[in-house]
């Protein structure tokens, strides 16, 4: 374990996870509403109460991937590996490309789809990504996909009925669905896979702050 991390008392699993959450700005609600992790067992975790197991590290780092914070599991497990803090700075990466050049192909790409990632949201206005996460919206698109667009108001979703969109809901929820408009007016949230395993392929009468059509999408080079 490096020094640094020891520095700042990540010297434990526990404190490592609540670290992840902190960057974030997540709370433990926002989590367990989301992707169906209690928050009771996320505090057991962060405070060290329960062991986390390798299948709950695996859990972890597909919540803070598609919440766009890339982490390794053995970070988490052991403090080996990349800084989360240190992925999130893309420009990190940039500045010093002759740290990537032995990089295990796997991770060469990942940090190429984040550079992309990171083009794609500096040339356009009002731009955002978001990482797949699952097989929601496969076939179409699969887990570890880039998937980026450009947010539009309320007053434009009229314009973007039926079509595949990073949403972003009035009470900070954030999904990756297809919008569609019913008889009545109101707006709804579906998945494409319908094998998918989410508890809600549906999200009836959605109350969406905003909605990003894609228009971009990054796949891994396999």
């Amino acid at each position: 374990m490096s020094k640094a991390l020891l520095q700042r008392n990540l010297d434990t699993p526990g404190t490592r996870l609540k670290y992840l959450r902190s960057i974030l700005r997540l709370t433990r609600a926002y989590i367990e509403k989301k992707y169906k992790l209690p928050e009771i067992t996320l505090k057991s975790w962060e405070n060290s109460m329960i062991k986390i197991s390798k299948n709950g590290i695996k859990r972890c780092v597909a919540v803070y991937k598609n919440e766009g914070l890339i982490v390794d599991e053995s970070w988490i497990a052991d403090g080996k590996g990349l800084d989360p803090t240190v992925r999130l700075s893309l420009g990190h990466y940039f500045a010093m490309p002759n740290e990537i050049v032995n990089l295990p192909i796997d991770a060469d790409d990942e940090i190429a789809m984040m550079r992309d990632a990171q083009e794609f949201r500096d040339r356009y206005a009002n731009a955002v990504v978001m990482i797949v996460s699952n097989d929601e919206m496969s076939p179409q698109y699969r887990a570890g996909d880039y998937v980026g667009g450009r947010l539009r108001p309320r007053n434009e979703f009229d314009s973007i009925i039926n079509k595949d969109c990073i949403i972003y809901l009035k009470d900070g929820g954030q999904y990756f669905r297809r919008l569609f408009k019913d008889s009545l007016g109101r707006f709804n949230l579906a998945c494409l896979n319908p094998l998918g395993k989410t508890a809600e392929p549906i999200i009836f009468d959605a109350n969406i702050e905003s909605a990003a059509p894609v228009i971009w999408v990054r796949r891994k080079d396999e």
